[in-house]
């Protein structure tokens, strides 16, 4: 599936990619959810990543509100070194439990739909709308942070599955 152009199609292609990622991770067994991928992260560890880049969306936006510029994608930290980022927040939770970071990535990813549900249709998809999101539009930010995330996710599971059988 393409981008969404609709607020309509951008909802809901972020609850059908979370309750596809959800109905995945119900099949996984502790074993799963431990055993390390392609990256080096295992299952535990995405859905950390996943949070953690919805809360930066959160971040950004309610700068961008308030008048500010947002360090995006974090402070000290360019598009060219988002590797090093992810390997921050890798380190930042690799030793919770899947029960935290599971309930933490629940509420994160109900909250991304519930902001995007709350934005007016002109403010998702007008370019140059905030100035903290570039040459892209808020939709594209919500896209790439939710419903794209949460498909990458999924098909890094199914192949560090895949790989271990």
């Amino acid at each position: 599936m393409g981008k969404p152009r609709s607020k309509v199609e951008l909802l809901t292609d972020a609850q059908r990619e979370r309750d596809l990622l959800l109905a995945m991770l119900a099949t996984l067994t502790p074993e799963q959810l431990a055993q390390s991928g392609s990256n080096g992260w295992s299952t535990k560890d995405i859905v950390a990543h996943l949070a953690e880049w919805e809360r930066l969306l959160f971040g950004w936006y309610d700068a961008g509100w308030r008048g500010e510029e947002p360090a995006v994608p974090a402070e000290g930290y360019t598009w060219a070194t988002m590797a090093q980022l992810n390997d921050r927040i890798f380190v930042q939770h690799r030793d919770e439990s899947w029960g935290r970071i599971f309930g933490d990535w629940q509420d994160t990813s109900r909250r991304l739909i519930s902001l995007t549900g709350s934005i007016s249709e002109a403010d998702l998809f007008t370019l140059g709308r905030y100035a903290w999101t570039g040459r892209g539009t808020l939709a594209d930010f919500v896209y790439e942070c939710g419903p794209n995330h949460c498909r990458w996710a999924r098909a890094d599971i199914r192949k560090a599955l895949k790989a271990r059988r």
